[in-house]
This record gives C-alpha cells, sequence and structure tokens, in this order.
C-alpha cells in the first residue's frame, strides 16, 4: 500500500512538472506531414508547377532540424474528355524561381511518372496509389528538404485542352528532431 501511494505522489509530481513546463519543451522529435495543393495549368498538353513548402509553418518551424524525408507521394484528380487513353508523365528539377512558364522539361529533370495510362473520364489517384508507381524518389525527398522544387507534366495522346489535372498535391512526411 505504501509503495502505491508512493508512485501515485510520484506520478502525481510528474504531471503536475509537465502543466507547469509545458509539454513544448520536451518533445525533441516528431514526424509531420505537409500537403502543397495545386492545379496545372496546360499548353498542349505541357504543366508546370513550383512547389513552395518553405511558407508552411510546420516546415519553416523545423526545416533546421529535419533528419530525413520519410515519404513523398502526390494524389490527382483528373477529368479526360478524350474518346482514348492518354499517357501521363511526370518530371521534378531544382527550383528555378522563374516567373515565367517554361515551355518545356529541363534535360535534366528526374522523372518521376513514367506512362501513366488514364482512361477517359474522371480519374482520381490516391497517395497510396501513387507509392505504387512514383520513381525518382530519392531526389524527390532531396528537393524536398530544401523546400522548394519544379514539377513538370506531360500528357500525350490529347488534343490539350480535353486532358484537365483538376487539382493535385504533393504530400511530404519528414522527421525532425531538437
Amino acid at each position: 500500500m505504501r509503495k502505491f501511494k508512493s508512485v501515485s505522489i510520484l506520478f502525481g509530481l510528474l504531471l503536475l512538472c509537465l502543466i507547469v513546463v509545458g509539454c513544448k519543451d520536451i518533445i525533441v522529435s516528431g514526424t509531420f506531414i505537409l500537403v502543397e495543393d495545386f492545379d496545372f495549368t496546360a499548353e498542349s498538353g505541357f504543366y508546370f508547377y513550383q512547389v513552395d513548402i518553405t511558407d508552411e509553418e510546420d516546415w519553416a518551424d523545423h526545416k533546421d532540424d529535419i533528419d530525413f524525408v520519410d515519404a513523398v507521394g502526390v494524389e490527382f484528380f483528373i477529368t479526360s474528355t478524350e474518346t482514348g487513353d492518354v499517357t501521363f508523365n511526370a518530371y521534378i528539377d531544382d527550383y528555378s524561381g522563374s516567373s515565367s512558364t517554361p515551355t518545356e522539361i529541363p534535360d535534366d529533370a528526374t522523372q518521376i511518372i513514367e506512362n501513366l495510362i488514364v482512361s477517359p473520364g474522371i480519374t482520381h489517384i490516391t497517395y497510396k496509389q501513387s507509392l505504387d508507381f512514383l520513381t525518382g524518389l530519392e531526389r524527390m525527398k532531396e528537393l524536398s528538404e530544401l523546400g522548394q522544387f519544379d514539377y513538370y507534366g506531360e500528357s500525350t495522346g490529347n488534343e490539350g485542352t480535353s486532358f484537365i489535372i483538376d487539382s493535385a498535391r504533393v504530400i511530404i512526411t519528414f522527421s525532425a528532431s531538437e
């Protein structure tokens, strides 16, 4: 009985310390998930977007303490009014910071989606599905850790205006510790 009282008192004191000091100063590591939503403006089957998570609060708070990027995935909602299948490819490259939209994919860009076949209608590609077909993951993680990169897409087998990426997102999971 005496041992139970001692443990209860010790537990109570620890709980009181947590309340007074706050949990913020005790946590030394964590896993964070960032989501960057965007849509594509297509020019003849060419898509471009500059991913920039540097203004996200979690990234800004922990950018200097990132241990590693655990996972990177994508999610798409695509509408195709084509009569046949469309092939979609995507690439990433260093952040250019350019205010003008490029007209082609740089030669040194890393391909992350290769020949994804999209049938006519509305297609939803989930984060989980993307983990099965994404390539170039090490480069994606490297650029995600920097917080900025350029994203390029191209579609073939379509007219350029009847295959639309309605919305897309890049989902980045990283671990950080102090």
